[in-house]
């Protein structure tokens, strides 16, 4: 989670439990796994709460480091965003979106969909992250591996200009380095928008969000506190807060705001976390595919 929407649940969090202080760590989460393991191994545990990307948090699962906990509130959010054993769960989202530059692309021209950009006329003008691996592995999911390969294979000739981070994406999108980006965060996109970008951002099938893991570390040294914050964290009150912040939150109850902008009754696939394993096969895969070395 971004620092400013962090800070933003930890102040709603100690206003309505002011006896509670929340000390927050926001770091890597290849460094987060690696301190995890260690306090564990060393049992000096220092983290009460996790939340972390679903790849990381996955493997981070596997290692025994969390304590199962079933909040109250976990019975609100959907099955595909929860276990049944009670170890993780999954607050909220980031929108895998189209994103494009309004003064380069003309309303009649916007894609609807990814396959819209594989058109010849989008030849040499798409930005794209240099790892969009997790997103292909959510297609692959979804479509089945042929006719996702199809379309990664028909990208690839489409002379992509590769960066890497989204934010530096969005914002030579916003600049006018090239018209689209084709996969966005739709929260970064938005927090440019408002910021006067002539940019825009666009749902295709499927919006594939990238989940959140959330877990109680076992041993924590402030157990019950860190119940509270989980519980906080998946009520309709927390909710409200990370989606004021441009996330999907998956609770019934609770509207997400990015969803606005998007279709009616769009559905957000959430990307699943036990692909987690088969990671390092689709980095490989999408590097190969997409012509990256």
């Amino acid at each position: 989670m971004e620092t400013q929407s962090a800070q933003r649940l930890t102040a709603a969090f100690e206003k309505k439990y002011p006896f509670i202080k929340v000390e927050g760590t926001r770091i890597g989460s290849e460094r987060m796994a690696s301190r995890l393991i260690a306090e564990a191994q060393t049992k000096k545990v220092q983290a009460d709460v996790v939340s972390q990307s679903g790849f990381d948090f996955y493997g981070v699962l596997q290692k025994g480091i969390f304590e199962r906990y079933v909040s109250p509130e976990r019975s609100a959010l959907p099955p595909e965003y929860r276990d049944d054993k009670g170890f993780w769960t999954v607050p909220a989202a980031t929108l895998n979106v189209i994103a494009y530059n309004k003064k380069l692309v003309p309303l009649a021209n916007v894609p609807k969909s990814f396959w819209d950009l594989t058109d010849a006329k989008w030849q040499g003008q798409l930005l794209m992250d240099e790892n969009e691996s997790k997103w292909m592995s959510g297609m692959v999911t979804y479509y089945g591996e042929a006719k996702a390969m199809d379309l990664m294979r028909k990208l690839a000739r489409q002379a992509i200009q590769f960066r890497t981070g989204h934010s530096l994406l969005q914002t030579l999108l916003a600049a006018g380095e090239r018209p689209i980006v084709v996969v966005a965060f739709a929260n970064g996109v938005d927090r440019l928008k408002n910021e006067g970008a002539p940019i825009e951002w666009v749902t295709a099938e499927p919006v594939i969000g990238l989940t959140f893991g959330l877990g109680l570390v076992k041993n924590a040294p402030h157990p019950n506190a860190a119940r509270v914050f989980i519980d906080f964290m998946l009520s309709r009150e927390g909710q409200e807060v990370m989606g004021i912040s441009g996330y999907f939150v998956p609770r019934s109850d609770v509207s997400s705001p990015i969803l606005k902008e998007a279709p009616p009754k769009t559905k957000v696939i959430p990307l699943p976390m036990t692909l987690a394993p088969h990671y390092d096969e689709y980095f490989q895969t999408y590097r190969k595919v997409m012509g990256l070395k």
